[in-house]
Formats: C-alpha cells, sequence, structure tokens
C-alpha cells in the first residue's frame, strides 16, 4: 500500500505565478514560497514538459505509490507545507538527480531559523539489511550524491551510532575532499550530508576531519568544509574557528570567516560573540589594515551586533576595510526593473508565463550584499537543469553587457555558483589574445576541454585557493598538474604545492547521469 497525503480537489483555474511579497531590502524573506516555486518549477520544466497540471502529477504520484490529490499538491507547491516524502518523489517522477530538490530546500531552511519545518514523520533505518545497503557504496568508495546523503541522514538518526570514530572520520574525510571538487547537484548533495553529519552525533567527527584536511600546508579550497562546521554551534568549535582567523594563510582565514558567518546566521544567540569578543579584537589588531586577512576580519567584525561592535570599535587599531557597495534606491530599483526584463525573457524560454520570483532571484544573486540571501538563491536557480540554464544566460549579459562596472563584476563572479556541465556564452579570443581568465574559469568548471597555452595563460594570473589561476587548472585536471607540482619551469613554491594537493585531491567531480536512477529508493 502506497502511502497517502492529503485529500481530493477538484480542478481550478491555472496556478498564478509566485512572488516573494517581502521587501527586496527587508530583514526577512519568504522561504516557504520559494521552495513552493522551487517545486512548482520541477513540475513545470520537466523534460518534455510531460507535467503541466497537477493532475498530471497526481497520477505520475500514484504510479510510484505516494497516493495524493491536487489540492494537497498544491499546498506543496505553495509552501503552505513542507513534506520531504512529496519531495523525494518528485525526484523520483521527474528524473532528478536524487536528493538534489531536498538538499536544496534543507539548506536554505536551514540558513533561515524562522524557515517552515518539516512535516515529514522522520523515516529510521529499522534493519541491518537497510544499514548494510546504505553504507556499502560508501564503504567501497564509490558513492554519489544522493548515496551520501542517504548515508549521513540515516547516521543522523537520534541514537544511531553506527561506526567507530576512526571509520566515520575516514569516510567523512572523503565525502569532504569530494564535497570541495564537485559541481552544481553533486556538490550539493554532499554538502548537505556533512551539513547532517555535523549537526548529529557525529558532529565532532566533522570537525576533526576539517581539522586533519586543514593540516595539509597546502589545502586550496576550505570555504566548504568550514561552512559545513558552521552548520552546529558549541563553544569549542566557535573558539577554534576564531584562532582560525590567525592562520598564515589566507584561504583558510577566508574559510574561518565563511564559517563563522554560517554559525552565527543559524545558531547566534545574542551573546554568541562576547566570549570570544576581546580575541577577534586582538587577531583584527595584529593582521594590520592591508591584504585579504584585513578585508575579511573586516567582514566578521560586520557580523557583530551593535552593541558588541560598539564595544570593539573603540579598541580597533585601524579602521575596518571598507564594506562593499550597496545599490543606492534609484539604482537599486533600475537593476530591479533589469532583473524583471531578463525573469520575463528567462520565462518565455522556458515556456512559462513570467515568474516574478525568477526576477527576484536574480536580483539577490547578483546585487544583495547579504551572503545568506545571493547563496541561498544561487541555489534556487542552480538545482534544476532548465531553471539554470536560463538564469546562466540571464547573468551571463549582465556581466557581458551591463553598463555598471560593479555589477558586471558581481555577476562574472556569482554565475559561477550556478555552472554545472553548460558554460555561459562567452566572446571568442582574438587570435593574439589570452582568453580572459574568468571565461577560463567558467568553462572548466563545466567540463570544457581547454587547451594547455589557455590553461597555462591562467596560471599566469598567479595567486593560489579559490579564483586563482592555479584553482581552474586544477578543476580541469590538465596533466599540466603533474609538471608544475614535480618542478618543471619557475612556478613559485606555493604554486607547486597547491598544483601538488590537486593531485592528491582530484579535479572536478560532476555523478554521472546514467547512475542516478539506480540509486532512487
Amino acid at each position: 500500500m502506497g502511502v497517502r497525503v492529503g485529500r481530493e480537489q477538484s480542478r481550478g483555474a491555472p496556478l498564478k505565478p509566485l512572488d516573494d511579497p517581502t521587501p527586496i531590502t527587508g530583514a526577512t524573506i519568504d522561504v516557504a514560497v520559494r521552495i513552493g516555486w522551487l517545486l512548482r518549477m520541477a513540475r513545470l520544466t520537466a523534460p518534455g514538459r510531460s507535467v503541466p497540471r497537477l493532475a498530471d502529477m497526481v497520477t505520475r504520484l500514484q504510479g510510484l505509490g505516494l497516493s495524493t490529490s491536487s489540492s494537497s499538491l498544491h499546498r506543496v507547491e505553495t509552501g503552505a507545507v513542507r513534506d520531504d516524502r512529496v519531495v523525494e518523489a518528485y525526484e523520483r517522477a521527474l528524473g532528478l538527480q536524487p536528493g538534489s530538490l531536498r538538499a536544496c530546500i534543507d539548506i536554505v531552511c536551514r540558513t533561515f531559523p524562522y524557515a517552515p519545518t518539516e512535516r515529514a514523520p522522520l523515516e529510521r533505518v529499522t534493519s541491518p539489511e537497510e544499514m548494510s545497503r546504505l553504507h556499502e557504496p560508501v564503504l567501497e568508495g564509490r558513492a554519489h550524491g544522493g548515496q551520501w546523503r542517504d548515508w549521513a541522514r540515516a547516521l543522523a538518526q537520534p541514537g544511531n551510532i553506527a561506526l567507530p570514530a576512526s571509520v566515520a572520520r575516514e569516510r567523512v574525510v572523503a565525502l569532504m575532499q569530494e564535497t570541495v571538487r564537485a559541481v552544481g547537484c553533486s556538490y550539493l548533495t554532499r554538502y548537505d550530508a556533512l551539513a547532517l553529519l555535523r549537526r548529529s552525533a557525529y558532529g565532532e567527527v566533522v570537525r576533526s576531519a576539517a581539522a586533519q584536511m586543514l593540516d595539509d600546508p597546502h589545502v586550496q579550497i576550505v570555504n566548504e568544509t568550514l561552512s559545513a562546521v558552521g552548520e552546529a554551534a558549541d563553544p569549542e568549535t566557535r573558539a577554534w574557528l576564531v584562532d582560525l582567523l590567525a592562520d598564515p594563510r589566507d584561504v583558510v582565514v577566508q574559510g574561518a570567516a565563511i564559517g563563522l558567518g554560517t554559525m552565527v546566521e543559524t545558531h547566534g544567540a545574542p551573546d554568541f560573540w562576547r566570549p570570544v569578543l576581546d580575541r577577534l579584537v586582538d587577531l583584527y589588531n595584529e593582521a594590520g589594515p592591508e591584504g585579504e586577512r584585513w578585508g575579511w576580519l573586516s567582514h566578521v567584525l560586520r557580523l557583530l551586533p551593535p552593541d558588541d561592535l560598539a564595544a570593539a570599535r573603540p579598541r580597533l587599531a585601524h579602521p575596518p576595510a571598507p564594506a562593499g557597495r550597496i545599490l543606492h534606491k534609484e539604482s537599486r530599483d533600475a537593476f530591479v526593473r533589469e532583473c524583471q526584463v531578463h525573469a520575463e525573457e528567462a520565462s518565455a524560454a522556458l515556456g512559462l508565463p513570467y515568474q516574478p520570483m525568477l526576477a527576484r532571484l536574480l536580483f539577490e544573486v547578483v546585487a544583495d550584499g547579504r551572503s545568506s540571501r545571493s547563496q541561498t538563491s544561487a541555489l534556487l536557480l542552480a538545482t534544476l537543469p532548465a531553471v539554470r540554464e536560463a538564469s546562466i544566460d540571464a547573468i551571463a549579459t549582465i556581466a557581458h553587457e551591463h553598463e555598471d562596472a560593479w555589477l558586471r563584476e558581481r555577476a562574472s563572479y556569482r554565475i559561477t555558483a550556478l555552472i554545472e556541465d553548460r558554460a555561459p556564452r562567452v566572446r571568442a579570443p582574438a587570435p593574439d589574445e589570452e582568453v580572459p581568465f574568468l571565461d577560463v574559469l567558467w568553462q572548466v568548471k563545466a567540463g570544457v576541454p581547454l587547451p594547455e597555452p589557455t590553461l597555462l595563460g591562467a596560471l599566469r594570473t598567479g595567486g593560489v585557493g579559490p579564483g586563482s589561476g592555479i584553482h581552474a587548472v586544477g578543476w580541469s585536471g590538465s596533466p599540466i598538474l603533474e609538471r608544475v607540482a614535480a618542478g618543471e619551469g619557475d612556478w613559485p613554491a606555493e604554486i607547486r604545492g597547491a598544483a601538488a594537493w590537486w593531485l592528491r585531491t582530484g579535479s572536478r567531480l560532476q555523478d554521472p547521469t546514467d547512475e542516478r536512477s539506480l540509486s532512487h529508493h
């Protein structure tokens, strides 16, 4: 017998496009309507546009053993109800990557504490056979994102201590090494798996695994790892992240700042900063008023509530780095209108009426200075293949054509969060012109093979860590890495060490599409 959700409803008028009614500069957003919109768009943009009506979806879900009704699905698709059973059934019915919708919704809802709570009962693992099935691909090193997430969800159940700490740590390190190089939904499901484990009885295992990764002097990507560590709050981890702000590696300082941002966003009590405020001020003063470290420590200071910041300010040895630009009302209103035009074009390309939510999310991805808004909006646009492609086209147009250089630059960098398997349109360079670095980064993230001279040109831009030339070459997995790591050429030691890290960790990771259906249960 299948699960029954809700009751029947007669067919009604065409569904009104969803929008977030909250002010674009307001303190809160309507999380419920955003996740409802994601599910509605999943149905409306399904391959062949084969499920245009709720009644069609009811029939499809009934074929999978989920008995429901149009009225029940309408409540789910408008955000009135959050039900993981229905979301999982949407993934199966629409051929989406296992866990992708659920991971996106989980991450968005964790980011905003006022988000709707899950109504579906917790499905516990009740047999050794089921736990063995979940463990197998993970322990054998062949799990893809949905399997990692299912495994983590099982281990995160209260009272389910199913692995020794040493085995769990080894697998969590492997999960971290995959997460930092995964793209698109392959990244989304792995990150959610890490976050689930961090919020479980295995939370300290996740923190110690992160510390183990940081022991590598040439570690290149830590933002995702330390953000996952920040998904749960405790005094020891808070102090550890603050201490990491003293690390000599800029990449670690950036990751620690992001981890603290995640922690205070999702768990911060009013007195969150007070036990570490003196240490934070000392680290800020030691950093000096220049460089990336100053910028990231200034970012952390801006996370302080007004009272704590007022208490700290007289002790600061120098002013914080300037905050990022904020659009004034006239410019903001103008860019909102431009995003509406882009959303109209994207909606038409999708064969849908105008989607005002699409305009809101495009604006937030490019122009909202609050990382919780820009990052979760990027997730909502990136999870569905058709929506992702339309959004990439819109943001690429802003990156290439907008008259405001600041918006062009932000669009150029923010678009990387959406890229999975198709790069944005790029201008073909002249025969004697090097490919612009961002074009290289976009293409290697999408898995586009590039000739060695192009990658060497990117490598000559210098630097290490996210957004650097070695980052682009690392994504590509080019044989250049082996030559650089072996000492060929006159590359600096930090770039040789970074190349060796990429060789140890692996290059771009995307789950094979032909295996996705195998992991739906």
